[in-house]
């Protein structure tokens, strides 16, 4: 069963075009090589304001945060977004995906773009509040304040089918590659959660989708499984609960991915009360079905 879905994965996956020229060409910002290939980056050109860097998640890239970057303007910051490797229009590079592959990707953009040595401020969604912490910890420091989104990290979905799986990638992950991208485009409209007829939430439903024609996209999301997604970030958490960081995390009352209120209890119990904060009715496309609430929450911390 294993060598078949390989073999139809593969059929698949060869006869998609890759992320390169062409593809590139309606980018909305900036190319930069790093290590492991090109990142797509964009960021603001006002020198004097602080440096707020925003990480998204698993399944989409930097235009999930298009609704909340004039209003993280407004609270007067100066804006890195970029597409994590995998994603978007960065390079997706044949390796896993583990949190120190993502925080090396993101110290080696900041030390290119020199940003190293300024104060820095980070949001993370989903996947990326996971890339968030653990880029914190290795660099408390030099952040002023820690913001996360239905961020994971708190609790591993299946774990012990993710760790069998993990043990054995090569029965596990043929079938991943098979299915996901039967599967992801009804995940997609989920997590719109009934907002799909707004132009603003259709658009990244529709951005979402379209990353599934570009060879690469799918390869990494299970690299991702493997890596900064198959453990949690108590550890991260823990050292950085430590410091003396401004924190704010928003969870969605609704949320079947990052399953709430579980996550959110085990955040509450590494962290004093108040850090975090539910919003009713919403799932895990938050950060573009309720922006609104969202930055409401957020400026608790953004605007000290």
């Amino acid at each position: 069963m294993a060598i078949f879905s390989r073999k139809t994965w593969r059929a698949r996956e060869m006869n998609l075009p890759t992320m390169t020229g062409a593809a590139r060409s309606r980018r909305p910002g900036k190319l930069i090589k790093l290590r492991h290939g090109y990142t797509h980056y964009q960021l603001d050109e006002d020198t004097d304001l602080p440096i707020l860097i925003c990480a998204h998640g698993w399944s989409t890239s930097s235009y999930v945060w298009d609704q909340l970057k004039p209003l993280l303007r407004e609270r007067g910051y100066r804006l890195l977004t970029y597409d994590l490797y995998g994603r978007g229009f960065s390079d997706r590079p044949d390796t896993l995906q583990t949190p120190g592959f993502f925080t090396q990707q993101l110290t080696e953009l900041l030390s290119r773009l020199n940003l190293s040595n300024q104060r820095l401020n980070i949001l993370g969604y989903s996947m990326g509040g996971a890339i968030a912490a653990h880029f914190v910890s290795q660099n408390v420091d030099a952040v002023d304040r820690m913001l996360l989104v239905a961020p994971a990290g708190m609790i591993v979905r299946f774990p012990i089918t993710r760790r069998v799986a993990h043990s054995f990638p090569k029965v596990f992950d043929p079938h991943l590659l098979a299915v996901l991208p039967k599967v992801l485009p009804s995940q997609f409209d989920n997590e719109a959660q009934g907002f799909a007829h707004l132009p603003e939430v259709a658009r990244v439903v529709q951005s979402q989708k379209r990353e599934l024609v570009y060879r690469g996209y799918i390869p990494s999301l299970v690299s991702s499984l493997n890596g900064v997604l198959a453990s949690n970030m108590k550890a991260e958490h823990r050292k950085i609960v430590r410091s003396e960081l401004r924190i704010r995390a928003v969870f969605g009352a609704d949320d079947s991915t990052i399953p709430s209120p579980w996550a959110k209890r085990l955040f509450d119990h590494w962290y004093p009360t108040g850090t975090s904060v539910e919003i009713r009715g919403a799932g895990h496309g938050l950060t573009y079905t309720h922006f609104h609430e969202v930055m409401n929450e957020l400026d608790e911390v953004l605007l000290q």
